[in-house]
């Protein structure tokens, strides 16, 4: 057999130091995950202090966004360049200083430019925390361990706005960018002592492929998310970015098959059919994530009058859900093969969805709970099973690469959802309005036995107002209720992918012995049986 190459990092015997990695790029990924969302509450604070409208404060999200996007998908390449251990330090270190500066800010145009170099520093950290994972155990452990790790990636996203809420509110807004250098201090101990160094491999940069990632990136990151501020295609600024993004995504993917591993992104990757469909199935799944995220709080505090705390309460139940889905992901394999699994997954989730789009608004407290459990334990359970089987089949040395890509095409997939969430819900709220607004008539039952409830001291002008009121709530409930129908038949839709893996030889065998391992970390008295087994 061909002798591995001498800058590959072999899987650690179970015991303190494996524990401490996992530990190590488990904070890492928290780290960055928190602050793609950590300013969202804070924006309206932040517009006030710094003169800015609040369309224009949106840039704060959005180039942090474009700057993540960008260095997410060449963290392979800096990998090498750098080698892993230089290029995380530094990232953290940059992550830091920018963070600080963003929180000095005094005016829009400086905290935008902060924010994007921030964006720009936090990219590496995600791809890097989860390959140093897939190098820290061995195959069959890693379902079990990536589970963990999705908690950090996904949790993050729903503590930032909690978190930053409480630091504007209590504090000030600025603490939502300064809370980054404590965290970054420990974060900065612990690479230091337990992240291994991988050497830096002199490699040629593709200059010229770099610039039409940055071009392609940066006009989909800015068309997406600034597309509903500027009512889309009826602007010609959203025209002009999403041509950019094709032409640009044209030349891409031509120099990429021509150059192959020369090229600034070695796309040659999805040559590998299970690494390509776990990066599109976890694109659509994160998507339909979101929606929960987005469309939760709309129907309990706007749909249904609900308190901001005791909707609070509701969507924290959910997080039940993604534990028990995060405990039990990498166990399931232990019993059955990884379709097996995923169908399982995909089925609970879509059951959960399903069973969201048949709430009403007569629902109490304890009956909305169930969904978002469902749904949540759903994603939990498939976003390990898919981190983990993306890497079946790449060779050790390709794995920074590996998971730059594969979180690459996690994110954008995040970007489309989002804004595919928001589309439906404004399409559909228009529709439902034009069509329940031309069932308002004089002959209608339905009206007359409420206008006859109202009673005849109320004014024409009241009647009709309480009229528009109760529309504008049921057309929002139907609004709501049909996207989650829609993230259902995407989830079940997965289920018809999982066909296409190929097979493997991995995620069976282990029985009842594997599922009752629960201990995250592994045994430490494993560590002298696992060194004497090699």
């Amino acid at each position: 057999m061909p002798a591995e190459p001498d800058h590959v990092i072999k899987p650690l015997p179970p015991g303190f130091q494996r524990n401490m990695v996992i530990v190590t790029t488990l904070f890492i990924s928290l780290m960055a995950s928190i602050d793609l969302t950590i300013v969202t509450v804070a924006l309206p604070y932040m517009a006030g202090n710094l003169n800015a409208t609040t369309d224009e404060i949106t840039w704060v999200v959005t180039m942090f966004a474009v700057g993540q996007a960008i260095v997410i998908g060449i963290t392979g390449h800096l990998s090498r360049l750098m080698g892993r251990k230089v290029l995380i330090l530094t990232a953290v270190i940059g992550f830091v200083l920018s963070s600080v500066a963003c929180g000095l800010s005094q005016d829009l145009d400086s905290i935008v430019l902060f924010r994007f170099i921030q964006g720009l520093f936090s990219g590496p950290l995600i791809p890097l925390s989860q390959a140093m994972l897939i190098d820290a155990v061995e195959e069959e452990e890693r379902a079990k361990i990536m589970a963990f790790w999705v908690v950090g990636v996904m949790g993050g996203p729903a503590l930032g706005p909690l978190l930053g809420g409480y630091l504007a509110q209590d504090l000030d807004w600025r603490w939502n960018f300064w809370v980054n250098v404590p965290v970054g201090a420990i974060a900065l101990i612990l690479i230091l002592r337990f992240v291994r160094k991988t050497p830096h491999i002199p490699l040629r940069t593709d200059w010229l492929g770099l610039a039409v990632l940055v071009a392609m990136l940066s006009s989909l990151q800015i068309a997406l998310n600034q597309g509903t501020n500027l009512d889309w295609f009826s602007s010609h600024a959203i025209v002009y970015l999403f041509l950019i993004f094709a032409v640009a995504a044209l030349i891409f993917i031509g120099r990429g098959i021509y150059l192959g591993k020369r090229h600034i992104i070695d796309i040659s990757l999805f040559r590998d059919l299970n690494f390509t469909l776990c990066c599109v199935m976890t694109a659509i799944a994160g998507s339909t994530f979101l929606a929960l995220m987005i469309i939760a709080p709309q129907l309990f505090v706007d749909g249904l009058g609900w308190e901001a705390s005791t909707a609070g309460i509701v969507i924290g139940c959910y997080g039940v859900g993604g534990v028990t889905g995060s405990f039990i992901a990498g166990r399931l394999q232990a019993i059955l093969s990884f379709r097996q699994s995923f169908i399982i997954a995909c089925t609970v989730m879509g059951s959960g969805w399903w069973w969201f789009s048949r709430l009403n608004e007569d629902i109490g407290l304890w009956q909305a709970v169930p969904p978002g459990v469902l749904i949540e334990m759903g994603m939990m359970l498939i976003f390990p099973l898919l981190a983990a089987r993306a890497f079946a089949n790449l060779s050790p040395d390709r794995r920074d690469e590996g998971a730059g890509l594969f979180n690459l095409t996690k994110t954008l997939g995040f970007s489309f959802g989002t804004t595919a969430v928001g589309t439906l819900y404004y399409n559909g709220q228009l529709a439902n309005w034009t069509r329940n607004v031309g069932e308002i008539s004089a002959s209608n039952p339905a009206l007359n036995q409420y206008l006859d409830d109202l009673g005849s001291a109320v004014s024409y002008d009241t009647q009709m107002a309480y009229v528009a009121e109760l529309l504008q709530k049921q057309t929002q409930l139907e609004t709501i209720f049909q996207i989650a129908e829609v993230m259902a038949i995407c989830t079940f839709s997965l289920i018809i992918l999982a066909v296409f893996f190929k097979s493997g030889t991995h995620g069976r065998g282990r029985g009842l012995a594997g599922w009752l391992d629960v201990r995250p970390f592994g045994r430490f008295t494993k560590a002298a049986t696992y060194a004497g087994s090699k």
